[in-house]
């Protein structure tokens, strides 16, 4: 049998109001990730963000260095906010503040630690058993700005537990919060430092298990640190709009550095025939660490060599960096 489903006038204009209503209260307008997003420009703010030891006092204080500069990018209007690679790995240090700031280095900071809980004799131990603050932390800070400004952020890395083989392993990853304040990307780190796999007992990522994620009609592809040297990203990467390359480059930003970088986002997107990259970094001390890097946009037309659309101005400083791609 079929049903006949008569409509006057009124009601049809009324269905028309109603899912506009609803297709608004959805967000998936301009500024929205899902798929009925159809705008092709995105703006990008890259934060090279400068840790202090004053940041581990409390959670209040973490959260007020953030915030000013989520604060401070919202003006440029962008879709994206970038902070760089251990961002987030710094809230699982808070609880232990006082002992690391009577503390001459990393070293007797965690013999220190150690001393007040046994349980902890390392530093995989410390970030493994504190993990679930990280994270929780990096919701509560990055989450809520993301919610609040309507803005997409990647809040660097954190230290994470992961299950592999029925055992514990961390691992340095960076999620993607949408605009709505959820994580809808996540990626570990493949290939580490000797400081990572050597001293933190880092376990590396998955190759495979990255991909692009789409913001704004645009492609989005990300490497964290040491994996931008390597070419066999182009084969999870190919065809992004845009490369991104979060840092902590733990050594003295000099010409030797310099050339480094060149080797990483501009070789890559070189090769891939990718049109933007980008490389957000680090910076800051913390007891005998410390972490320096430039910050920059780079452009790669068709047939051209790479140039450099933006850069920061040091490699010790805090900064904002802006960037819009797109139609």
């Amino acid at each position: 049998m079929r049903l006949r489903y008569r409509t006057s006038a009124a009601a049809a204009i009324s269905l028309v109001f109603l899912f506009a209503a609803i297709f608004a209260a959805s967000g998936l307008d301009a500024g929205s990730t899902g798929a009925a997003d159809e705008s092709t420009v995105l703006r990008v703010a890259a934060i090279q963000f400068k840790i202090e030891q004053s940041d581990l006092r409390s959670l209040a204080a973490f959260r007020s260095h953030v915030e000013s500069l989520v604060i401070r990018s919202m003006v440029f209007e962008p879709d994206l906010i970038v902070f760089p690679e251990y961002t987030s790995v710094f809230p699982a240090l808070i609880p232990y503040h006082s002992l690391i700031q009577a503390s001459q280095s990393a070293a007797d900071g965690l013999s220190r630690i150690n001393a007040r809980d046994p349980l902890i004799d390392g530093f995989r131990d410390l970030f493994l058993l504190n993990s679930g603050l990280a994270e929780r932390i990096m919701e509560e800070v990055f989450g809520t700005l993301a919610r609040r400004h309507g803005v997409a952020i990647i809040p660097g890395t954190y230290f994470a537990w992961s299950e592999r083989d029925g055992e514990a392993a961390l691992v340095n990853r960076l999620v993607v919060y949408d605009r709505s304040g959820q994580i809808i990307y996540r990626q570990d780190k493949v290939f580490l430092t000797p400081f990572e796999d050597g001293l933190l007992g880092i376990s590396p990522g998955v190759l495979e298990q990255a991909e692009p994620f789409v913001l704004r009609g645009q492609r989005i592809g990300i490497t964290i640190c040491r994996d931008t040297f390597f070419s066999q990203w182009l084969r999870v990467l190919s065809g992004v709009d845009l490369w991104i390359d979060i840092k902590a480059n733990g050594a003295l930003y000099n010409e030797e550095e310099r050339q480094r970088f060149l080797r990483a986002v501009p070789a890559r997107i070189t090769e891939g025939n990718i049109p933007y990259g980008m490389t957000v970094c680090l910076t800051g001390t913390l007891l005998d660490l410390f972490w320096e890097g430039v910050s920059s946009f780079v452009r790669k037309d068709p047939g051209e060599q790479v140039r450099f659309v933006e850069q920061a101005s040091s490699a010790s400083q805090e900064e904002i960096l802006f960037l819009e791609i797109g139609d």
